[in-house]
């Protein structure tokens, strides 16, 4: 129970992070989130979700500023700059030991995904 209770969290946050929730009311927009997934998880009766949800919503009331927000979106462009590292480095091991087209396509495809996620994470940080 208390395991999905923070997945239900965790995803939650997920979905903030892929909010476009820059700028002056930026926690206000997250709360209004919360809210409409509050409302449809009434409406789905998944209860575990509302709880999950609720505890969410007291800790975005306690703890959201335009500086923690920030520091999040900022995090998660490092963390995607990550990504696009390790992704273009399987890539160039792909090529260097002749793999196959196939694997050589897989990889550039999750080039493309880790790309497209920075491109995410600097637009919801304001680049």
């Amino acid at each position: 129970m208390k395991r999905l209770a923070i997945t239900l969290l965790l995803s939650s946050i997920a979905t903030w992070s892929l909010a476009d929730t820059h700028g002056p009311d930026g926690c206000v927009e997250k709360r209004q989130d919360i809210l409409k997934q509050i409302d449809h998880a009434k409406k789905q009766g998944n209860q575990r979700k509302v709880a999950g949800l609720n505890k969410a919503l007291k800790a975005n009331d306690a703890n959201c500023t335009p500086q923690a927000l920030r520091a999040e979106r900022e995090k998660d462009v490092s963390r995607a700059r990550e990504k696009v590292v390790e992704r273009e480095r399987e890539l160039n091991e792909a090529k260097a030991e002749g793999k196959d087209s196939d694997k050589i396509a897989k990889r550039e495809q999750k080039l493309a995904e880790a790309h497209a996620e920075l491109h995410r994470a600097q637009k919801a940080l304001g680049n």
